[in-house]
């Protein structure tokens, strides 16, 4: 019992949809013949980890993916990447920039840093937009609103993008709907703020006894150098696996039985001070991505909102 999930580390091509979407079906064919059910890849894969260069070049830099519970028409840029997708029956997380819907005043938003979630039959089963945007990004992008999960094989995989992981609440928040893992999608790079990436994502998984596992940008872009290292942590905070600097797949097996026993041995949670610290538990909106049946047409189960 389980879900296997790949982590895809590769270097993207700045500014080149179709390069790097023939990269992901590359990763996704890999990832399954890892035996992967789930393959994530970093933030703003599709065209490379740059606001300023999404805010310059706009529709050329990003994606309009179809409505939930639809495949991508054949003439799509995600076509490709869909039927994969299907053929390999695995969930594909993407990092891309995704446009926003127009309100109802006719205004055209700014587009969402967002995960684009294919679902094993090569529908999109919907995306998570970046709900804590760093720095510049707050010029560019608009931010998320949701917290969405996937669901297969008995597990809940929370999903956030780099940022997120910094706030200990994002994660209390999935494991308080029923998260047995947190999967990032992140483009952390050399430099003053790298030592985060060692602090945030153990802490997390600790705190919770959750999962915690990142895909993170790798390579030259925009004169950053990211520094990949995908790795992931136990419900205790051990360290499982990690990629170097190279590309390629790392495949952990999320497991509820163990999340289970972490929790049993650090219970953080039922022995939090509620009344010392004026906590008060409250229901999680979660939206709830599922696998869907291998149709063109909407399916209601695909994704659904439940207030916990």
């Amino acid at each position: 019992m389980g879900l296997s999930i790949a982590l895809g580390q590769a270097r993207s091509v700045p500014g080149d949809l179709d390069a790097n979407l023939a990269t992901a079906v590359r990763l996704v064919r890999e990832a399954a013949a890892g035996g992967a059910r789930l393959l994530a890849l970093p933030e703003l894969f599709t065209c490379g980890y740059d606001p300023e260069a999404v805010a310059r070049r706009g529709p050329a830099l990003t994606l309009t993916p179809p409505s939930p519970g639809t495949a991508p028409a054949d003439d799509s840029p995600l076509a490709p990447l869909a039927r994969a997708a299907a053929e390999a029956g695995v969930w594909v997380v993407l990092g891309a920039a995704l446009a926003a819907r127009s309100g109802s005043d006719g205004r055209v938003p700014r587009p969402w840093n967002a995960v684009l979630v294919v679902d094993p039959a090569g529908v999109v089963a919907g995306h998570y937009a970046k709900a804590h945007l760093w720095g510049p990004e707050r010029d560019v992008f608009s931010p998320g609103t949701d917290l969405v999960t996937i669901e297969d094989s008995g597990v809940s995989v929370g999903l956030g993008i780099c940022y997120d992981a910094g706030f200990p609440e994002f994660t209390r928040a999935h494991r308080r709907a029923g998260a047995h893992a947190m999967l990032y999608c992140s483009a952390f790079a050399e430099g003053a703020t790298e030592y985060r990436y060692d602090v945030y994502h153990p802490a997390r998984a600790v705190e919770n006894g959750v999962y915690t596992l990142v895909s993170n940008a790798v390579g030259d872009i925009a004169g950053e150098h990211y520094f990949g290292r995908s790795a992931a942590w136990s419900p205790t905070g051990r360290p499982l696996t990690a990629l170097g600097h190279q590309e390629g797949v790392r495949i952990v097996t999320v497991d509820p039985d163990e999340t289970a026993r972490a929790r049993r041995e650090l219970p953080y949670l039922p022995d939090l001070r509620a009344d010392l610290l004026k906590v008060t538990p409250t229901s999680v909106p979660v939206t709830r991505l599922r696998p869907s049946t291998p149709s063109l047409t909407p399916d209601p189960r695909t994704s659904d909102r439940a207030d916990l």
